[in-house]
């Protein structure tokens, strides 16, 4: 998605009932209303614009449009003091889901080779896959790496059937910019502290054994620090991971190196 087209995260969905067949009819005829009944407790999440069904939910289920979430995003970054970019690198949308990234250029932690700007990414799905979520994390300027700060910073997260409010994005964005000594503490930890065989063999297990082979494999791991052995890890996921797959390795990756 080398150019992000907002419009392409919002399109309509609307709910529709569901049927089932009458289990007392031999055959059933979907042009005969008389051989299928309303399915109870539970709806069809469409998308309204292609008739494509997307989910069947829990009549409790409330969706939350991916056009009201990032219209109050947007409203709220118009009214912020914070430049920001809404950046492609590693947003996606689905019709299931979607993951929208906006990156604050003037807030910046610092490595010894390039500066890490705050991004926020922000969730949302219509098959129960997920709620409304977003966290905050960096992407390294040298090298587009994606990263998350789910361990200093935590994550917000809503469920469908919860209110959403715009306050939420200011709060959390102002407790993002105090915990930044935190976080530039923890880098320069990192930059200072000798890579483990410990620590590949968790990345080997919760992100991917091929990765931890070629990191032993193209440099002694007793060469690497901490944080160098992180951005070979980042590197893959934002470069070799499909973009719906990249957010779970990112929360890993914030795991296993106090991120």
């Amino acid at each position: 998605m080398s150019h992000l087209k907002l419009n392409d995260f919002c399109f309509p969905v609307v709910e529709r009932q569901v049927a089932v067949d009458d289990v007392q009819s031999p055959v059933v005829d979907w042009e005969n209303p008389n051989t299928y009944i309303p399915a109870r407790n539970h709806k069809a999440i469409v998308r309204e614009d292609t008739s494509e069904l997307i989910s069947i939910v829990k009549d409790s289920y409330n969706v939350i449009p991916n056009e009201v979430l990032i219209n109050k995003l947007l409203h709220f970054l118009a009214t912020s003091s914070e430049p920001f970019r809404i950046d492609p690198t590693h947003s996606f949308v689905q019709d299931n889901r979607m993951r929208l990234q906006i990156t604050f250029p003037d807030l910046s932690l610092q490595d010894s080779e390039s500066e890490i700007p705050l991004s926020l990414f922000l969730h949302n799905s219509y098959d129960m896959s997920e709620g409304v979520r977003f966290y905050f994390g960096a992407i390294r300027a040298i090298c587009s790496n994606g990263m998350v700060f789910g361990e200093i910073l935590g994550k917000y997260y809503s469920k469908h059937t919860c209110g959403f409010e715009l306050e939420d994005f200011a709060s959390r964005l102002e407790e993002a910019k105090s915990y930044f000594p935190a976080i530039q503490n923890r880098i320069d930890q990192l930059q200072m502290l000798p890579a483990t065989e410990q620590l590949v063999e968790q990345v080997s297990d919760r992100i991917s054994k091929r990765l931890a082979d070629q990191v032993l494999e193209t440099q002694q791991i007793r060469q690497l620090s901490q944080w160098q052995l992180l951005n070979r890890v980042t590197h893959y996921i934002s470069h070799d991971v499909d973009k719906p797959t990249r957010a779970r390795h990112q929360q890993s990756v914030s795991r296993i190196f106090g991120l």
